[in-house]
Formats: C-alpha cells, structure tokens, sequence
C-alpha cells in the first residue's frame, strides 16, 4: 500500500466519522425538540409511544440497515455505497418540510437508515488502510466517540441556549441537517474503492451471512451491545423528556453530562487498551459502574439532583472506557478481511438494534400505562443484557502483549 492511498484512507475514515457525528448531532435534536414537533403536527401533547416513533423507526431501519449495507458494498464498491448511504442521511433535510408527522417518520427512518450503513462503513475501511494494532485501536476509539461528539455538542447547545433552538424547530434541524450535504460533497472527492475480501496480510478470506448467522460470537456480541444500547440510547435520546417530567432533573444536563464524561472516558478506554489489559474483565467491571451508577442517577433524581448529576457523568465515563474495547474486539480477532469485518458488524448492529428496539417499545409502554419508577426498574434490567453476555464472550487480548511482557521479564 502506498503512501498516497494511505492518506486517502485516513481522509475517508475522516468523513466518515463526520458524517456520524452529523447524524447524532441530528437524532438527538430532534429528539430534544420533540415536544415542539409534535405540537406543530397534533396541537398539543401526545401518548409517549406517539413521541417516541421517530425513535422506534430510526432503530427500527437501523436493523435493516446493517445488512442492507454489507449487500450494498459488496455490490457498489465501499465509494458508491458510502456515498448512497450518505445520501440517506441527508434525508434529515427532507424529513423537515415534509407535512405530516408520518412522513417525517419516514423520513428520519431513511436518514437512521443511512447513519447505520456508516458506522458499518467505518470498519472495513479501518481494516483496510490501519495495520498497527495500537493505531487500529485509536481510530475504532474515535469512531465510537463520533456519536457522543455529535451528542455533545446538540446537548451544550439545547443547555445554554433552549430558548433560541426551541423558538423555531425547522430553522433549527435545518441547520444541523445542512451539514450533511457538505459531507457528502467531500465524501465524493476524497473516497476511493478498494478490495475487501483480502486480510492485510494478502489471505482472502470467504465469509458471507450463513457463516455469520452460525457464529456463536456474533450473537453473543450483537445481544450484549443490545442492554450497552438500551442505557446508551436512552440515556441520551428518549430520557430527557421524561425526566423533566418526573423528576427535578434537567434532561439536557444530564445529555450533556454523559456525552461529554463519554469522551474522556474514550481516552481512559485507549489508554487502557493499549496496555493489553485482559479485554473482559474490563468489560464487565466498567459494565456494573456504568449501570449502577445510571441507577443511582434515576434513584436520587427527586431526592438529591446534585449527586444524580454526579453518577450521570460517572455512569458516562464507565460507557465510554469500555465501548472502543468492546467495539475492537473483532478487529484482535484472527482472519479478519474488510469483507468479513462487514459481515460481522451488519449482523451485529442488526441484532442489537432489534433487540433494544423491541426493549425500547416495551420500556415505553410501561411507562405509559405502570408510571416512572416500573419502566425505570424495567430499563435497568434490560441494559443488564451486557453484562449476561459480555460475561461469555471470548477473551482476545492481542498474544503480542503477553509476548512484550516475557520479553521484558
């Protein structure tokens, strides 16, 4: 590989972490103006499972998305089908001006539709161009991160500045949504195509979906992600209403709490990484932090904001360490091509979006028809998947690093 397609590389691997970015930086907007939107649709409040459907439908086609897109590179070409999936995110433009609330659903449906075949995107790009195993951790670092820098910074905005961004909800996705198109445009002169089947080391590897479908691993990877993305996604998307509501908590503090705790927490995660610690006991120590301290968080809300603010950002920093981790686990695994890297994640977004879609309805109908404190209960247990099934995962802590520490002893 040579020097200028090395470059090309990081360049697409840039873009496309923008284009993440743009796409949280979206979602959780318009989740945060969700009050206002519905208004503007119905006249008034609505059913929480009402509220919630634009959240339903992005996950929802984010399930469908994962496998649509290793289909779509395998047939495109990883420029053409980034560029088809970038073209669903812009979408979100669309979604504004369109004049009922179902086909603004359906509109942010296409835009999680495009967002999910990026992220997808991410990986065999990254097993394409990054051989350093130190190097591959960072970037899958900064990729994980790229959803909570979009949430981030849409959380600092909506706590400093509610008043502005809520007084007129289309000039404001407007302007968050615009930037997809910039994305797209760079992505167009920046990306280039490359073979997928081929490990770095020239090995072509043949994995499609029925050789997935039987990997235990898979499974047991796509179910534990799915109770990381039903604290995770809820955290930050659909708990900020509810907890004005219920509590004396400030929704969007706590957004900003846990994204902005999230990117320290990434830099605690590489750092941690990279020194060959054992990949699941990390895992799972960093698990029960994050879950029990987001239990305290909801515990104190009407007793004690202050410390439930406090155990926001602990539950954000235990997220975070673990996520680029956990989400580079099968890159330290053997045999891995672009292609099967594809493979793998597709299914492995499919089956967690599934499942913590499914959570996500039952969580809001228990809210809706058993109150707060039940669908709380009910939220904890489900997001305690992770920890079930992180526990039997396999260990894949890189041999090198236990080979560095004989050399040295």
């Amino acid at each position: 590989m040579n020097q200028l397609n090395n470059r090309k590389g990081f360049l697409m691997i840039a873009v496309l972490w923008f284009a993440y970015v743009t796409f949280a930086m979206n979602w959780v907007a318009g989740s945060s103006l969700t009050p206002q939107i519905t208004n503007t649709f119905f006249g008034g409040p609505v059913d929480p499972l009402i509220s919630q459907v634009v959240n339903y439908s992005i996950t929802t086609a984010r399930v469908f998305a994962n496998i649509l897109a290793a289909v779509l590179l395998m047939r495109l070409g990883p420029k053409k089908a980034a560029s088809l999936a970038i073209g669903f995110l812009m979408m979100a433009l669309v979604a504004i001006y369109l004049p009922n609330y179902w086909g603004y659903t359906l509109a942010r449906m296409v835009m999680g539709l495009g967002g999910s075949m990026v992220i997808v995107y991410m990986n065999p790009v990254v097993g394409r161009y990054i051989t350093n195993s130190q190097l591959k951790l960072r970037i899958t670092a900064l990729n994980t991160v790229s959803y909570n820098v979009g949430a981030f910074i849409v959380s600092l905005l909506f706590t400093f500045f509610a008043a502005q961004l809520t007084q007129d909800w289309k000039l404001t996705m407007t302007i968050f949504a615009g930037i997809t198109l910039i994305i797209f445009i760079a992505w167009l002169f920046m990306a280039e195509n490359f073979d997928t089947q081929s490990t770095s080391t020239g090995e072509v590897v043949d994995y499609g979906y029925k050789d997935a479908i039987r990997d235990s691993f898979v499974w047991k990877y796509g179910l534990a992600f799915s109770g990381f993305l039903t604290l995770y996604i809820l955290s930050l998307v659909s708990l900020k209403p509810v907890f004005e509501q219920y509590t004396e908590l400030s929704g969007s503090l706590i957004n900003l709490l846990v994204s902005g705790a999230g990117i320290l927490g990434t830099l605690a995660g590489v750092k941690i990484g990279a020194k060959g610690t054992p990949r699941k006991k990390i895992l799972l120590f960093t698990g029960v932090v994050m879950i029990g301290s987001f239990g305290l968080t909801i515990a104190l809300g009407n007793i004690l904001p202050i410390a439930s603010y406090f155990f926001a950002f602990v539950s954000g920093f235990a997220m975070f360490i673990q996520y680029p981790i956990f989400m580079n686990l099968p890159h330290e695994m053997k045999g891995m091509s672009p292609h099967k890297l594809t493979i793998i994640f597709g299914l492995f977004w499919a089956i967690a979006y599934a499942t913590q879609t499914i959570i996500t309805i039952a969580w809001s109908a228990i809210l809706g028809s058993a109150g707060y404190v039940p669908s709380m209960i009910f939220f904890l247990a489900a997001s305690s998947l992770y920890l079930v099934f992180t526990a039997i995962l396999p260990e894949t802590k890189p041999k090198q690093s236990i080979q560095i520490k004989q050399n040295v002893a």
